[in-house]
């Protein structure tokens, strides 16, 4: 072993996820443990489609054992036939018999495995001024613990270990365990050195983990990572593009209806709902308008029709956007439009697409 070697630790950088492998094509149809090993197995092959397709479909055998019945849960002992064999079991898990069914255990025996990767420890998180972290583990077992297998690995940075990195998050200013997403992957690589590119949105919490895959398989995740929060987050935009349409006098008051439209602005966190205000124009002092309304509507409208405008005057029509971070109100600024509502005929085009 080179003197050193296994305290090396590898970086990756998480910043796109146009720039992840090729091998995450397959993510969203077949498990992604599953996928890096055929990624590792298909290493040289051409073409590399096929043989990943080959491999995805086949009935794979996973290492490990099943764990005694004995030791089993009642739940892991369930009277289910929940798999017909390992390929049908998700992450490192086996398909195992019981004395009443067939569920998916994890298996046992995976430490005294020597033509496995280990699993890669020591999570750490560097953060810069931006979105952007740097995700630092060390990919060995230490040094007393290292079996041969691991000392040819570390000395061979040509060889076909595929890491499998992960994250899941929570919106919020604080850390909730209890509503994290579910685990993700992030990227499948097989260049411990290589920069990866995936980015981290403002005002969440993110957790990291990985798991080093071969073509004989895995050990399984990495402890997660320290939780970490990013930047809080800012204001909302405020709502583009007013336009105002569908305008038509109402037969029995003699009074004006109109459709007011807008798009839904940027926003670090999700739109909750939005304010619209509308006064009637007057010149003058002391105030340039009077409020005459105000309404909420849900994130999901992006149109309203004002009614019962009078034809003759000037009316002053706003759109805020709102988002709830925590117990805080984040508000954009108004988006505003003039109506003139003695020229109310040229908005007179028909409202039938407004989303009401």
């Amino acid at each position: 072993m080179v003197p050193g070697r296994s305290k090396k630790w590898w970086i990756w950088w998480i910043v796109i996820p146009s720039c992840i492998a090729s091998s995450m094509k397959y993510i969203e149809d077949y498990d992604p443990v599953n996928v890096a090993r055929c990624d590792s197995k298909c290493d040289g092959y051409s073409p590399i489609d096929q043989c990943m397709v080959n491999c995805l479909s086949e009935n794979y055998t996973k290492p490990g054992n099943c764990p005694e019945e004995n030791s089993m849960s009642p739940f892991e002992a369930a009277c289910l036939e929940a798999c017909g064999d390992d390929s049908q079991c998700p992450d490192f898990t086996k398909c195992c018999t019981n004395d009443c069914g067939v569920t998916c255990m994890m298996p046992t025996g995976l430490e005294d495995r020597d033509d496995i990767p280990p699993i890669p420890e020591n999570i750490e998180i560097r953060r810069d001024k931006t979105t952007m972290v740097t995700l630092n583990w060390s990919p060995t077992k230490s040094p007393v613990k290292m079996t041969k297998f691991n000392e040819d690995l570390i000395n061979d940075e040509q060889s076909s270990i595929r890491y499998l990195v992960e994250e899941r998050h929570v919106l919020g200013p604080r850390y909730l365990e209890s509503r994290l997403s579910s685990w993700s992957v992030r990227h499948v690589s097989s260049k411990p050195h290589a920069s990866i590119r995936a980015e981290v949105k403002t005002g969440h919490w993110y957790q990291f983990r990985v798991a080093a895959v071969n073509e004989n398989g895995s050990k399984g995740y990495s402890l997660p990572s320290t939780p970490f929060k990013t930047a809080a987050p800012k204001n909302p935009r405020e709502p583009r593009n007013l336009s105002l349409s569908g305008a038509r006098v109402q037969p029995t008051t003699g009074n004006l209806r109109i459709f007011l439209r807008w798009r839904q602005p940027s926003s670090d966190v999700p739109i909750t709902f939005y304010k619209l205000f509308w006064s009637r124009f007057i010149r003058g002092p002391p105030n340039d308008s009077i409020l005459v309304h105000h309404q909420s509507l849900p994130k999901e409208k992006n149109c309203y029709e004002i009614k019962n405008l009078e034809i003759g005057f000037q009316y002053f029509l706003q759109v805020q956007a709102i988002s709830l971070y925590g117990d805080r109100r984040l508000a954009s600024r108004k988006a505003s439009i003039v109506f003139n509502s003695t020229d109310y005929e040229k908005y007179g085009r028909d409202a039938t697409d407004s989303g009401i």
